[in-house]
């Protein structure tokens, strides 16, 4: 038997530096956001542009903060449903520029 059979490997937590540079990202997507959001572009475009933002910023969290890249089928399953989403996310907008268009 060895000495260490009755310890469980835990994820090393990240350094200072990592959480600062991931918490920076967050703001600059954040600051993103608001810029987006004021601007004066179409609304569809905005509305695929803030959805992009928050798909981004949710896929951050999930990887960094929550360790789900610790994981490779946490890792795989995020991006599944990332890519899901936006894919009904942008199927679902161009029927609504369709409908919106054609009358």
């Amino acid at each position: 038997m060895s000495s260490d059979a009755g310890t469980t490997s835990a994820p090393a937590r990240p350094g200072a530096w990592p959480l600062a540079a991931a918490f920076a990202v967050l703001a600059a997507l954040t600051a993103g956001e608001l810029v987006v959001a004021g601007s004066a572009v179409e609304r569809a475009a905005r509305i695929t542009t803030l959805a992009g933002l928050l798909m981004a910023k949710v896929g951050l969290v999930l990887a960094f903060f929550m360790r789900a890249r610790a994981r490779r089928r946490a890792s795989w399953l995020l991006l599944v449903a990332i890519g899901l989403g936006a894919g009904a996310a942008v199927v679902l907008m161009l029927e609504t520029v369709y409908r919106v268009g054609v009358r």
